[in-house]
């Protein structure tokens, strides 16, 4: 019975990672277009996670993980300026750039 519950959670852990780290890099790739098209530069090629919660997804009613990442870029003559990115599973539902909301 122990052995059991021990495997289960160690196959979560490892389906969590898994998870995680591919949800990092459609955040990096994503990151990356949205610099792209503001003709930014993307700092160090990462994002960073800043937050993690359950949420249900309205398409389907689902509860599924919502992450927050941040991340940097570099518009000319400018200092670094912060980006973030919300994702509800792994898709993508809101992202802003500092610049963004500068100019609104």
């Amino acid at each position: 019975m122990l052995d059991s519950i021990l495997i289960a959670g160690l196959i979560s852990l490892l389906l969590y990672w898994w998870h995680s780290t591919r949800c990092k890099e459609i955040a990096i790739a994503h990151c990356q277009r949205v610099c792209d098209q503001a003709q930014v530069q993307l700092l160090d090629s990462t994002v960073s996670q800043q937050k993690l919660w359950l949420r249900r997804n309205a398409s389907n009613g689902h509860i599924e993980l919502c992450r927050l990442y941040t991340f940097e870029y570099y518009a000319s003559n400018e200092s670094r300026e912060y980006g973030y990115l919300a994702m509800l599973g792994r898709q993508i539902v809101d992202t802003a750039l500092a610049t963004d909301r500068r100019r609104q």
